[in-house]
């Protein structure tokens, strides 16, 4: 957000909310203390900007060496979030481990639920669609159902390997 001009923390919060919200919040008070951070680092450089009617303003722009790391990681591959600490998973190995436990049950509950969420994030989809919003919104909303979908899936192939155990028909 700073590659075309120079910005101070309140245009970088009104870019960045007209850039990624309303899915993704930046809480106002990360903004100061990252460009902190990012100015230490050498990315940023800050200029201050009089104003006659007003307090001085800081204003930052990236440093050649802040729009090199900025190019290297757009060129970069995205790690895929595959973090293996699934709260539903861990529910089914310990109900699936437990005398008495009940991990086709947590899984009914846990579809019932996803389906729910899948239903809202549809709809919500198909309002943003009428509405005409944002193309950033649209692809949010996008990723939102599609990873609802294979948690679905996932559960889905849960429950069918639950079963063959039961019955033991392993793979």
């Amino acid at each position: 957000m700073l590659t075309d001009e120079p910005r101070h923390g309140y245009e970088l919060k009104a870019l960045y909310d007209e850039t990624f919200a309303p899915m993704v919040k930046l809480n106002f008070g990360q903004v100061y203390p990252t460009l902190d951070r990012l100015r230490r680092d050498g990315l940023v450089q800050q200029e201050v900007v009089s104003q006659e009617d007003r307090p001085d303003k800081k204003a930052y722009s990236l440093t050649n060496r802040g729009r090199t790391e900025l190019q290297a990681w757009l060129d970069a591959p995205s790690t895929p979030n595959l973090d293996i600490r699934n709260e539903t998973f861990i529910k089914l190995m310990l109900a699936r481990r437990m005398p008495g436990g009940r991990p086709l049950e947590i899984l009914r509950f846990e579809k019932r639920a996803c389906l729910a969420r899948l239903h809202e994030a549809t709809q919500a989809r198909a309002r943003a669609e009428q509405e005409g919003e944002t193309l950033q919104t649209a692809l949010l909303l996008d990723l939102a159902v599609l990873r609802i979908e294979a948690f679905l899936k996932w559960l889905e192939r849960c429950d069918e390997s639950l079963r063959e155990e039961r019955t033991g028909e392993h793979r």
